[in-house]
């Protein structure tokens, strides 16, 4: 996997580059405009970390598709980044310190997130020759929140987007060209992004935090993208429960029964006493590819 360093206003920044080849050992001609998987790792991750979690570089290799890992900027880029002190974020659109659930300790972002992830985008598509109309994003946790707002602001680019236990903070007037696709995963017990909201303590907090239902978001992104509300059951068996927003581009929201603040079938490294129990019930980074695999950009 390649390291790639893009100018940004921001100053250097990185992401982590995966092309597929037809053979083995990376010696055969590449595979021909490969679709492209773009993931977000969550707050105090990168993109080694996520992708060891998760599986995708794996599964893209044996699915022939490239992957694009972009890392996110810690608070104080003249220091080291550290998970509590100084972690690696994305500027998901939260508002000011103390709204929303915002932490007091870790200010909001104020990088320019979603123009990086446009320069990641077309970097990998010239470096893997990708197909344009075949883009997916995927992120997880404060990554979940990112592909939200880079959905809204990269609608042109995406076929579809696939967040996973994060809040929407899409601020007000940032909406999407297009209809973008979107399926959402969370844990029935999710511990920092709650399914019905209410009070959380996270790793950079010293007290507790209201935060609102994961639904009142997901219902203004049903907005966003012109689908109405509320979901309808699609099915609910064997610890799934799946529900479909009806309107003009599929919106599905998967709930996994017993599964913490972890990637769904991840190998559930976060803390447990922090992000609770994880689970191998859904494959996410095989679902999701799955899902992405029916659409292209029209």
């Amino acid at each position: 996997m390649d390291r790639i360093t893009l100018a940004t206003a921001d100053g250097p920044r990185e992401y982590r580059l995966f092309v597929p080849s037809r053979g083995a050992g990376g010696v055969s001609p590449l595979v021909p405009n490969p679709p492209l998987v773009v993931f977000l790792h969550g707050t105090g991750g990168t993109a080694e970390w996520a992708d060891d979690e998760t599986g995708w570089s794996a599964l893209a290799g044996r699915e022939g598709f490239a992957l694009a890992l972009p890392e996110g900027l810690p608070p104080d880029p003249a220091r080291p980044p550290k998970f509590l002190t100084n972690p690696r974020r994305w500027n998901d659109g939260r508002r000011a310190e103390g709204e929303d659930g915002a932490s007091v300790n870790l200010p909001p972002s104020r990088a320019d997130d979603v123009g990086f992830l446009r320069a990641v985008i077309d970097d990998a598509i010239s470096r893997s020759q990708a197909d344009p109309g075949r883009v997916y994003l995927s992120g997880f946790s404060n990554g979940a929140g990112m592909a939200f707002r880079a959905a809204a602001g990269l609608a042109d680019r995406l076929a579809a987007v696939a967040p996973v236990a994060g809040y929407h903070r899409v601020p007000e007037g940032e909406r999407p060209s297009r209809p973008v696709p979107t399926l959402y995963a969370i844990g029935s017990v999710d511990p920092l992004v709650l399914p019905r909201g209410g009070e959380v303590r996270n790793p950079w907090e010293h007290r507790l935090v209201r935060r609102p239902p994961v639904v009142e978001g997901l219902d203004r992104w049903a907005g966003l993208i012109g689908c109405r509300t509320p979901p309808e059951l699609v099915a609910d068996a064997d610890g799934l429960r799946e529900e479909a927003y009806p309107g003009p581009v599929p919106f599905r929201v998967v709930t996994v029964a017993g599964l913490g603040h972890h990637w769904p079938g991840g190998r559930g490294r976060l803390n447990h006493r922090l992000a609770g129990p994880p689970s191998d019930r859904w494959d996410a980074t095989a679902r999701v590819w799955e899902w992405f695999k029916t659409l292209a950009r029209r």
